[in-house]
């Protein structure tokens, strides 16, 4: 394509071949529309298409983020209750999702397969332009809010999908202080309210104003679309061009976001979150100085100001950070900057501390930001900040995310502000300029001007206060008694209809002819092979080594992985202290602060995790290994395995009062984000019950939580026999035989990559563990609640197929798809409210359902144990059917990167899963009839009746329904 040409209604403004990320970048205008476009051309199948919308919001109600949720209810063309779900179920997809952030939403999809990609994009160019929102009021009730109430002389409650999302998002100190903050820092500006929606203003959204807002900001003149990857962009461009002209450029659209003007002083902010009626408080509060610093128009200061914040809070030999713990005003000291607006927040937070503390903390942090500033900033930490950057930016591993996604979002985060969107994509030139500024004054500038003589910011102190959700609980429950009393029968009863039509309406099915509307591969489109990963395989004294040959570009992956299968059960809480403290101790060639420093300076990162694996596919046979992960650029191979030697070899425990810091760091970590990790929680903590492997993995878990508040509390008595097991145990980790190395590199570079590992190990002593039978863990009471301070539960049920005689096969994992987007999809979140619902068959035997973010718990369970009769009375159609392989699949064949095709052979290896067997999966999925999934209502029904229970949630829930649990336990 040519500059200044016209394609299909759009205007080529200008192109430019970006090298950072491999492509030509064409940026355009749709000219009788206003839509601006970027297209991203390159040689990459994962095609990404995204459309985003400058959407600020005026109140807390969250309408931008219902109204996200919406407009994939139902649109002119797809004339379904939910296409996205229907989407969900049959698409090759590698992404699919929709983001609301303070100012934007972002509706991204992706897809390695053309005919696949050009129906995602139609159905989301429809949902977005042509909600059904409009004729259908019954969205805005389902996705915001609306009044439960099953007749007329029942409680009124509110429910809703965004609004219970809300609730758990409201689960968490972090909400509450971004929230507050935000409401300081931003006084005039749109920033100042939660576009997720706060849970007291989401029932004050009406219906008028929902439908407003889309009309105001759902226009193409205020949208931003997104194209990346290798694709026939002349064909997208027309197809494109078949929505966009029916909207005339109007001029009237006016979404642009305003600066913020500086504070003229520090504000404060004093406030409590909740916390249980006879929780701990000491050490619980939190104190944040939040500093506007630095706005998207000025991307060097922006990620001056990102290196400078890694620097001075991240690692461990962060200078200020440092400062600030030996000050003795928190447990733990991080830092953060927001992303996604316009104007940054720069902030320092203390946690684990006492209200009492909050002015030394501000004349501690102070102190400290003037000395660093007036001293000079360690240039060998900004060096090492800098490397790791351009690690990071030079690898482009985002996991199972596709890399277009991410440079979308990304270009997206500038773009909105009229910024430049090529600049987003730009690296080099920057890292040479902040290289170069490593040697002047420039970053001790930055704290001066940003941090130190800026009176644009807040000091928030947050305080746990005892009973605050139960209080909370009760006033609703008082202001919706007074409420109901203030309605009359004839309203109520309105009320009463609505709630009663909503249901019916939820549980109705879609028609035929709506679900034939979504467009539909055949599984014919799917390749029948599995592809298997190129592995060269080899035993070199007692170690089995695996190497891959993948396009390295001069990076090296190593993961290796030590059987310490015979340590003892009462060490393993040990074994995961170890595994979270190796390389932020002191060892014989570094303190841990250079440790820190060179990890960062030489290396892309190491990472230690102490996991169980089956044998055989059975969750009760099981070996126990300690994996071991770091990358670098194969150049500074001979810098990393010095670091690796000095961790494995000579880590020193003797410094007590590191040790305690560090406790108490991991302490307070699990006290901030325990209901965040709820889910994950229950989930291990269920399959304890029944799965001698999850026992393993549930010592790192919550019992690994008791463990650690133990030893913060009890640490003087405890410290000698910490220091001891953690002595004993680290030649446990590392044995120079039974391991096993998974790694990648250049061809060229293999030998020598090879050989530097083996002499490596070589140095490694022998393990007095490895290779010794596993000692059972003793099975622990089941049936268990855990309460937290959250508003909203985690509800489990689950247990082991394989007790029941059942073996695993394809037709599960194409049922998991069934139940996640239809059964428990419209039980449990349409109808229920929680934010999602899953299932979950594994290859050992553990199959479990979970809820996430949900207001319910009994009628869940019931929903869960209704399963097997609902299977008994399913019929679908060959549609249908061909529709959930399709769903199933997209899930099957996610896409690698490099680090995840090295971690995929070792786990193959470990979990004895050859290429065959992942075979045989494919083509059960691929040839799975209704007669498959129907007889696994037989199994489901046996699993359930051994009654598996476990809830994470809040305590006047599971009070409710005490007589499910046989033992209630506490965060």
């Amino acid at each position: 394509m040519e500059t200044g040409k016209m394609y299909s209604g759009f205007c080529v403004c200008k192109q430019e071949y970006i090298k950072e990320v491999n492509s030509t970048a064409y940026l355009m205008e749709h000219e009788y529309s206003g839509a601006r476009l970027l297209y991203l051309c390159n040689d990459d199948d994962n095609k990404v298409f995204t459309i985003g919308f400058r959407t600020p919001p005026s109140d807390d109600t969250g309408v931008a983020h219902i109204l996200e949720h919406s407009t994939l209810c139902g649109s002119r063309k797809y004339h379904l209750k939910e296409p996205f779900v229907e989407l969900v179920k049959g698409s090759l997809n590698t992404f699919l999702n929709a983001m609301t952030y303070p100012d934007k939403t972002v509706y991204p999809v992706a897809s390695r397969n053309d005919k696949d990609f050009r129906n995602l994009m139609d159905v989301y160019l429809d949902a977005v332009f042509y909600p059904l929102i409009y004729e259908n009021p019954f969205t805005l009730k389902q996705e915001g809010w609306h009044y439960e109430l099953e007749n007329a002389d029942s409680p009124l409650q509110y429910n809703g999908v965004v609004y219970n999302e809300m609730k758990g998002v409201y689960s968490s100190p972090d909400s509450y202080l971004e929230y507050y903050g935000k409401k300081m820092l931003f006084p005039d500006t749109t920033y100042r309210f939660e576009s997720g929606g706060l849970p007291s203003a989401i029932p004050d959204l009406t219906l008028k104003d929902f439908l407003h807002f889309h009309k105001t900001y759902y226009s193409p003149e205020n949208s931003y679309i997104y194209l990346y990857g290798d694709m026939n962009i002349e064909e997208t461009l027309a197809f494109l061009d078949g929505y966009l002209k029916d909207f005339p450029r109007t001029g009237q659209v006016h979404s642009e976001i305003s600066l913020q003007q500086p504070l003229p002083k520090t504000a404060e902010f004093d406030g409590t979150y909740p916390a249980s009626e006879d929780a701990p408080t000491d050490g619980m509060t939190f104190h944040e100085v939040q500093i506007v610093a630095g706005d998207m128009r000025d991307q060097k200061t922006i990620m001056a100001l990102r290196l400078l914040e890694n620097v001075l809070l991240e690692s461990e030999s962060a200078p200020l950070r440092r400062a600030l713990l030996d000050a003795g005003v928190a447990k733990d000291i991080s830092g953060s900057i927001s992303g996604s607006m316009l104007q940054n927040v720069f902030s320092i937070r203390a946690s684990g501390s006492e209200p009492e503390k909050k002015d030394a903390f501000v004349k501690a942090l102070y102190h400290n930001l003037q000395k660093i500033s007036m001293e000079g900033i360690d240039k060998e930490l900004l060096e090492a900040a800098l490397n790791s950057a351009e690690f990071k930016l030079r690898e482009a591993d985002f996991g199972t995310y596709p890399k277009g996604l991410i440079y979308g979002l990304s270009v997206m985060d500038a773009w909105i502000y009229d910024i430049d969107p090529f600049s987003s994509l730009k690296y080099e030139d920057l890292l040479k300029e902040l290289r170069d500024a490593v040697n002047t004054n420039y970053y001790e500038t930055l704290i001066e001007t940003n941090l130190l003589d800026n009176t644009h910011r807040v000091i928030l102190t947050l305080a746990p206060e005892q009973g605050k959700e139960e209080r909370e609980q009760a006033a609703l429950a008082e202001k919706l008694a007074e409420l109901q009393k203030s309605m009359d029968r004839a309203e109520l009863e309105k009320y009463a209809g609505e709630c009663a039509e909503l249901h019916r309406r939820q549980a109705e099915a879609d028609s035929e002819e709506a679900l034939a509307s979504i467009p539909l591969l055949e599984r014919s489109d799917i390749k029948r092979e599995t592809e298997k990963l190129k592995v060269e395989k080899e035993a070199v004294d007692g170690a089995v080594l695996l190497y891959q040959a993948l396009p390295m570009n001069k990076i090296t992956y190593l993961q290796w992985f030590f059987d310490m299968s015979g340590v003892s059960p009462e060490l393993l809480p040990y074994c995961n202290l170890l595994s979270d403290v190796l390389g932020k101790m002191d060892t014989a060639e570094y303190s841990y602060a250079d440790m820190s420093k060179y990890t960062d300076m030489y290396t892309g990162g190491i990472a230690f995790q102490m996991e169980a694996m089956s044998i055989d596919s059975d969750t009760n046979r099981y070996t126990v290994k300690f994996s071991m992960a770091a990358k670098c650029l194969t150049a500074k191979l001979p810098e990393l395995f010095k670091i690796l030697k000095a961790m494995t070899l000579h880590t020193c425990f003797a410094d007590r009062n590191r040790l305690k810091e560090l406790i108490g760091q991991i302490k307070t970590d699990w006290d901030n984000s325990f209901f965040a990790k709820g889910q994950s929680v229950a989930v291990v903590r269920l399959a304890s019950y029944f799965s001698a492997k999850a026992r393993v993995t549930e010592q790192d878990y919550y019992s690994y939580y008791q463990f650690i508040k133990n030893l913060a509390d009890n640490f003087d008595k405890e410290a000698d026999t910490v220091v001891r097991r953690m002595e004993e145990l680290l030649p446990v980790f590392f044995a120079k035989t039974r391991y096993l190395l998974s790694y990648s590199c250049d061809e060229e570079e293999r030998e020598y990559v090879r050989r530097m590992a083996l002499d490596f190990a070589a140095e490694l002593p022998e393990s007095s563990v490895a290779g010794k039978e596993c000692k059972p863990i003793a099975v622990p009471e089941k049936n268990e609640a855990i309460i937290t301070p959250g508003k909203v539960q985690y509800v489990l049920a689950g247990g082991d197929y394989r007790k029941h005689g059942y073996k695993y096969h394809g037709s599960m994992l194409v049922l998991a798809t069934m139940l996640r987007y239809e059964y428990l999809w419209t039980r449990i979140r349409v109808q229920g409210g929680a934010y999602g619902a899953n299932a979950v068959f594994d290859r050992n035997g553990v199959m479990y359902f979970s809820t996430y973010r949900d207001p319910q718990l009994k009628s869940s369970l019931e929903t869960f144990r209704a399963l097997p009769d609902w299977l008994d009375r399913l019929e679908l159609t060959d549609r249908e059917m061909t529709k959930y392989v399709i769903g199933t699949m997209s899930g099957v064949d996610v896409p690698l990167t490099n680090s995840l095709k090295v971690s995929r052979a070792a786990l193959h290896e470990l979990l004895q899963v050859s290429d065959e067997e992942r075979q045989q999966t494919r083509d059960e999925i691929l040839d799975v009839t209704l007669a498959d999934i129907k007889r696994l209502a037989d199994m489901i029904r046996a699993v359930l009746a051994d009654d598996y229970v476990c809830v994470v949630g809040g305590q006047q829930a599971i009070d409710e329904n005490k007589e499910e649990f046989n033992r209630i336990l506490k965060q």
